[in-house]
């Protein structure tokens, strides 16, 4: 009977480490992305300059999580959101507003991906 309870009680505060890491990658993920909405609003209003301190700010946000992304994140989907990052960077301090475009939309759905592959559905749990 110990051991039952015990498997129980492990089994339990996975679960519930579970919500919580999927609660702060929701966090992470949100933050990064109002980052970078904000820096797309500035680059179609033609404000470069402030489009990549915005950008910048996300990006140092994104590296200071390495702790957390390395560990619980699957390394192609952290090289795919870096490279995204790094490519509208590009296109930002070039000016090039219609490249900038297609990669602020790539960088966005590369981050709101990663919040839902990992979040809990009846799909994921059966």
């Amino acid at each position: 009977m110990k051991r039952e309870l015990a498997a129980a009680v492990l089994l339990l505060a996975l679960f519930i480490a579970s919500l919580f890491n999927i609660r702060h990658l929701h966090g992470l993920t949100d933050g990064l992305c109002s980052l970078v909405e904000a820096s797309q609003e500035a680059c179609e209003a033609g404000s470069f300059e402030k489009a990549e301190v915005l950008l910048r700010s996300a990006m140092d946000d994104w590296k200071a999580a390495e702790g957390y992304t390395h560990v619980f994140i699957r390394h192609s989907e952290i090289d795919a959101a870096t490279d995204a990052f790094c490519e509208l960077l590009g296109d930002v301090r070039a000016g090039d507003g219609a490249a900038a475009s297609g990669a602020y939309e790539k960088l966005i759905s590369h981050l709101q991906s990663l919040y839902t592959m990992e979040r809990v559905t009846p799909g994921s749990v059966l």
